[in-house]
Order: structure tokens, then C-alpha cells, then sequence
């Protein structure tokens, strides 16, 4: 099992507010597991028993359309709750999976529930991550219109991913996500011939480079400005 101490959680942002007991009282709660590229955290019609927080790596969350094709609605890095299902007895609606190998903090729910009764920090964490998850599906829902174009899709999503995992490169913003041309589809929710039409043009712009499954943004300002026009 991966050891990591208080201090270490401390750093991440679901934690850093929190006084350093407490987080150390939800470590010692708490399992950490290490799990591999590809696996699922949860699906959805299940029922979990534990709070998940993400101490490192990336995955997805998404649903199923009733088409049966998967539908991604973002991507977390670390430093986040992964379920939003903590007061809730019903199944989970989402599923998550991992795109990198990942390691998670697991909390039983009851446990969980009891310290955030007794401090408001812990459940003003909770509240700041329900905030940010609401605020990205309504984002999700201006996005996916069907009035936006395809490069304007991937141009808007390119440019928050870019700025939630990117890092500053001599040649742009580097996205550390791994990235299929698959992946991409069900993160637009288009088929993949189109995704990768739109890419070789938004390319063409000079907007976006892809290379060994990693896109860099030469022009982060100048894709803005596209996904707004």
C-alpha cells in the first residue's frame, strides 16, 4: 500500500484549507489504493460505500447516452472528490475511470459524514467541489450545443484543458492528459472522424499541435478568441 503523509495531502486542494489534524484524523480513517490505467472507480447504477478523494493522477467521468455511446463530462486531476453521492442512499448516475494510473483516498461515507459534522472546514471543502462540479456541467451544456461547430467544441475544450493540466512549454501549453482522437469524441460528444478533421484544421491555424497522444497549444490566447467567435 502507497504511504503519504498529512503534510502531503496538505498541499492538494480539497485539503489545504483543513487544520492538519483533521487531515490527518481522515487519513488514518481512510485506505489509500493505487490503481492502474483503465479501470473503473465506479459505474453508474452502483451503490458505494466510501468517499473518494484523488490523490494523484487523472480520470474521467462521464455517463452513457441512451445511444449506448459514452459521453465525458470533464476530466479531474488530483486534488479532488470524485463521487457526489456522500449523503445520498441512491445509485450513482456517473461512472468514473482512469486515464493514468491513480491514487485514491477511500473514506467510509459514514465515517465521513460524522467529521464533517463537527467541522465546517471539512464541509465547506465538500460544498467548494459540489460548486465547481455544477458549474462545470452547466458549462458542459452551453458547450455541447448543437449550434457550435465542431473546432469550436474542441477549441473550447482544448483551452480549459489547458489551463486545469497544462504546463508552460518552449512550444506552448503542454496538456499532460493522455489523449486518443477517441477520447477526444466522447469528451465532444462527436464522431471520431470529425474530431480528427477539425484537429488537422485547427492545426492548419496553428492553434494546436498533437503529438504522441499529447495536444500543445502554441496560441492558448488565439484559441479563446476561436471558441468565441
Amino acid at each position: 500500500m502507497e504511504t503519504i503523509s498529512a503534510d502531503q495531502l496538505k498541499a492538494l486542494k480539497f485539503f489545504h484549507r483543513l487544520p492538519l489534524e483533521l487531515v490527518q484524523t481522515l487519513l488514518n480513517a481512510g485506505h489509500i489504493q493505487n490503481i492502474p490505467k483503465k479501470n473503473l472507480l465506479f459505474s453508474s447504477g452502483e451503490n458505494i460505500q466510501n468517499v473518494l478523494l484523488l490523490l494523484s493522477g487523472e480520470v474521467s467521468v462521464y455517463n452513457i447516452t441512451k445511444h449506448g455511446q459514452r459521453k465525458i463530462l470533464f476530466f479531474l486531476g488530483k486534488g479532488h472528490l470524485l463521487n457526489h453521492d456522500i449523503n445520498s442512499s441512491r445509485s450513482l448516475s456517473l461512472s468514473c475511470e482512469s486515464i493514468t494510473p491513480v491514487l485514491v483516498l477511500k473514506i467510509p461515507k459514514k465515517s465521513f459524514l460524522g467529521f464533517m459534522k463537527e467541522s465546517f472546514p471539512l464541509t465547506q471543502a465538500v460544498l467548494d467541489e459540489y460548486e465547481r462540479y455544477l458549474w462545470r456541467l452547466a458549462h458542459q451544456l452551453k458547450n455541447t450545443s448543437g449550434s457550435m461547430v465542431t473546432e469550436r467544441k474542441i477549441a473550447a475544450k482544448l483551452w480549459k484543458l489547458g489551463r486545469d493540466f497544462g504546463e508552460r512549454r518552449e512550444e506552448g501549453v503542454y496538456i499532460s492528459l493522455p489523449f486518443t482522437m477517441t477520447l477526444m469524441a466522447d469528451f465532444v460528444g462527436v464522431p471520431r472522424e470529425n474530431v480528427s478533421r477539425a484537429c488537422k484544421s485547427l492545426a492548419a491555424r496553428g492553434l494546436l499541435c498533437y503529438r504522441d497522444r499529447h495536444f500543445i497549444l502554441p496560441n492558448p490566447d488565439g484559441l479563446a478568441e476561436f471558441y468565441k467567435m
